[in-house]
């Protein structure tokens, strides 16, 4: 049997390879030019080596032009759908095009994908959607747009990338294998001597690392993709250097833990499972997939399948604590002011997107986990954003982004949104400080920003930092946007085109109009006499946020900004 076949007929894992196929391509597509982003992914269980340790390229299998990645070729079975079919062969130059197989899969890009809409335009007299398009990249969806011009039929969430909310319930369901194994010793109390850190390789795990190295004397065994202990280690070790964040020392107290979150036993071997089960004393889980364009289906082994994981490995040997890395994302969306306590979820309605989606269900799990003896806490913070001591900020989130690209247009979005954006270094404080203290009463902290911030606000504060932009009405920037990306004008938009339509952006972006507010009297609490606090977004922070921006090349330098004095 082939290797992937094998992987096939192995349901978790077969969801967890699609899941991380999707995951390489998003991330090729932003970190390589679009010549460079493979066609084809192919995961295989292991790598064919020759003796001498070498990957044998020889037995790799072969990838088929006539297949992608994860569908088999599906012929057209209407006109309409044989004549897209060659529109996309001879855009793509291939010999045959399936009508269930993704645009993207086949080779395509956020460039050609203009350039097929331009010709569909041209043949049929229709201007497609641009986002329900990239929403389900195929021939099928597309024919439909074409013959009808309505709206095509979504999954019961009302979301294409998410799922029913019946689904959801079912998902948050604790499994029956998760609780304390018998035997196990009871948690242990602090000062803690050794941590598990899942997600150390991101932005917000370097400053839950720093955080941990800085407050204790804990040996911090970090979770990261790598082939052997040394690499993992010098991942770790790079991460906390990209945002300034290292110190020496460091790698003394940080062991590189070779895994992967969204594999069943964390990708390990059974005695480095066990061996790290019997060690670890407290466990921070912050490994997530946070990419608001992945379907909940291939985010689900990560983002779920993994929290379940880690909740096993609190099971084994002696009993952790698990502190988990949520988000404000889980509470529903609702027009006008709604108050949302620190309590555990319920309600699963209106809860959007897969990410959002898959964060619901895993704080779900996490709490459902405190009423079976496995002391957890669920932090629920609001969008991170750069470092408020530093300004230094991660350029792969949604709003940074947005903030890109609306320079880049020279125009930003007239929209009715409240921004919750939280520090991650004082994120990052928070969660350490309230997980060495041990554990609280309390299942649930919501971890807000320092106030409720307007989108617009954000925007006044960036034209007055010296970018010369011009709010337009959502429609015409939508339209203004459309346009330069049909000419092919570079935009960091263009990744994020699912999440956006003609008339209102789709519900992950926010839903106008919306006031939410966030309890956090837990919060308080737990934080009192630490002397954390957050510093509230005003011309100061951002100014420092939009430096750093400059001083990293993300952003160019506004107009004049040599004349500009220097904070």
């Amino acid at each position: 049997m082939s290797a992937t076949r094998q992987l096939a007929n192995d349901p978790l894992t077969s969801s967890w390879a699609a899941g991380f196929r999707s995951t390489l391509r998003a991330y090729a597509r932003t970190h390589l030019p679009e010549a460079m982003v493979p066609a084809h992914f192919v995961v295989l269980p292991e790598l064919p080596k020759l003796p001498n340790g070498k990957v044998d390229r020889g037995s790799l299998p072969a990838l088929t032009g006539d297949e992608s990645g994860d569908t088999a070729y599906v012929a057209p079975r209407s006109t309409v759908e044989t004549q897209l079919a060659r529109i996309w062969q001879d855009l793509l130059g291939l010999p045959k095009v399936g009508v269930e197989t993704s645009f993207f899969d086949l080779g395509g890009d956020s460039l050609t994908v203009l350039q097929m809409a331009a010709q569909v335009r041209e043949v049929y007299d229709v201007r497609l959607d641009l986002r329900r398009m990239f929403e389900d990249p195929t021939v099928a969806q597309l024919a439909r747009m074409v013959s009808s011009q309505a709206d095509p039929a979504v999954t019961g969430a009302g979301n294409p990338r998410g799922v029913s909310a019946e689904e959801m319930t079912a998902d948050a369901v604790l499994p029956d294998d998760v609780h304390p194994e018998a035997g196990a010793l009871p948690p242990a109390t602090g000062p803690y001597r050794s941590v598990l850190l899942t997600g150390g390789t991101g932005y917000t795990g370097a400053f839950l690392l720093r955080e941990l190295l800085d407050r204790s004397t804990a040996k911090v065994s970090v979770l990261v993709r790598a082939d052997d202990p040394a690499q993992a280690g010098q991942r770790v070790l790079a991460n906390l250097a990209e945002y300034g964040l290292r110190r020496d020392g460091d790698e003394l107290r940080i062991a590189g833990v070779p895994g992967d979150t969204g594999r069943p036993y964390l990708g390990l071997s059974r005695e480095s499972y066990h061996a790290l089960a019997a060690g670890v004393e407290m466990i921070i889980h912050n490994a997530a997939i946070s990419s608001w364009i992945v379907p909940y289906p291939k985010i689900k082994p990560v983002n779920v399948f993994g929290a379940l994981e880690v909740l096993r490995l609190a099971c084994k040997h002696r009993v952790k604590p698990v502190h988990f890395i949520s988000t404000t994302g889980v509470y529903p969306g609702h027009l006008g002011v709604r108050v949302w306590a620190e309590e555990t979820l319920s309600d699963p309605q209106d809860v959007v997107g897969g990410y959002r989606q898959s964060k619901w269900v895993a704080d779900s799990l996490m709490t459902a986990a405190r009423e079976r003896g496995i002391p957890t806490q669920v932090y629920r913070p609001g969008a991170i954003t750069g470092a408020q001591s530093t300004g230094a900020c991660s350029t792969d989130t949604f709003i940074n982004h947005l903030i890109k690209g609306c320079i880049q247009l020279g125009a930003y979005l007239d929209f009715d949104l409240v921004l919750d954006l939280v520090p991650v270094d004082y994120c990052a404080a928070t969660v350490v400080h309230t997980a060495l203290a041990g554990p609280r009463p309390e299942p649930v902290l919501n971890l807000p920003g320092a106030r409720p911030v307007s989108m617009n606000e954000v925007f006044d504060l960036i034209v007055g930092f010296g970018y010369p932009l011009r709010r337009l009405e959502y429609r015409a920037w939508y339209q203004e946007l459309s346009a330069a990306l049909e000419r092919g004008d570079e935009n960091e938009m263009r990744f994020y085109l699912p999440l956006f339509g003609k008339d209102q952006p789709a519900e992950e972006v926010g839903f106008a109009g919306s006031k939410p507010e966030f309890r956090a009297d837990n919060l308080r609490a737990a934080l009192a006499g630490s002397g954390i606090e957050c510093a509230p977004v005003d011309r100061t922070l951002f100014d420092r946020y939009l430096r750093y921006f400059v001083e990293t090349g993300f952003l160019p330098a506004p107009p004049g900004d040599a004349d500009r004095p220097q904070n």
